[in-house]
C-alpha cells in the first residue's frame, strides 16, 4: 500500500478501527481516534502495541482537554513499555499545547522517571525525563511542585 493512500480506503488486509495495518505506526493512520476517542481505549485495552501512537494522534488532534487526558493516563499504566514511552511523548506535547498538567498526572509522571523498563536502546525512564522537562518549559511554574521546578525548571520568566 502506498504512503498516498487514504485511510478509509481498506488496504489488501483490510483495516481496524480505520487504521491501516500497513501502516500501524504512521500517525496519520489513526486521525480517526479524534472523531472516536473510545478506539484509543480499545487499543490500549487489547495492549495493541500501536496503541500509544494512537494516544499521540489523539493529543496532537482533540483540542479538549476532558477527552485527552483519560486517554493519557489509561496509556501511562499499560503494560507494553512502548505504549508507556508514547504516553510520556504524549504528556510531553499535552502541555505545550494546553500549558497545563493536572496532580494525577505529574504523580505518574514522577513514577515513570523511575521506570527502568528497557526500550531499544533506552529506558522508559529517559522518556519521562523528556517529558517532565516539557512539562517544566510550558507549563507556569506557579503550578508545578517543587520536585519538578528543582530538577527540570525551564526559563525563569519570559522576556520580550
Amino acid at each position: 500500500m502506498s504512503a498516498s493512500m487514504s485511510i478509509s480506503q481498506p488496504g489488501p488486509r483490510g483495516m481496524i478501527f480505520g487504521v491501516t495495518i500497513e501502516q500501524p505506526w504512521f500517525i496519520g493512520s489513526w486521525i480517526d481516534v479524534v472523531d472516536r476517542p473510545e478506539a484509543v481505549d480499545e487499543a490500549v485495552d487489547r495492549h495493541d502495541e500501536y496503541a500509544g501512537v494512537a494516544v499521540l494522534a489523539l493529543v496532537l488532534n482533540h483540542p479538549e482537554p476532558e477527552v485527552v487526558l483519560p486517554r493519557i493516563k489509561r496509556a501511562l499504566v499499560s503494560p507494553n513499555a512502548q505504549t508507556r514511552a508514547n504516553a510520556l511523548q504524549s504528556l510531553g506535547h499535552y502541555a505545550r499545547l494546553h500549558r497545563s498538567i493536572d496532580a494525577d498526572l505529574l504523580r505518574r509522571l514522577r513514577c515513570a522517571l523511575s521506570d527502568r523498563t528497557r526500550l531499544h536502546r533506552t529506558q522508559v525512564r529517559g522518556y519521562a525525563f523528556h517529558a517532565a522537562s516539557d512539562v517544566g518549559m510550558f507549563v507556569k511554574r506557579n503550578e508545578l511542585p517543587r520536585w519538578l521546578r528543582r530538577r527540570f525548571s525551564g526559563p525563569s520568566r519570559l522576556r520580550d
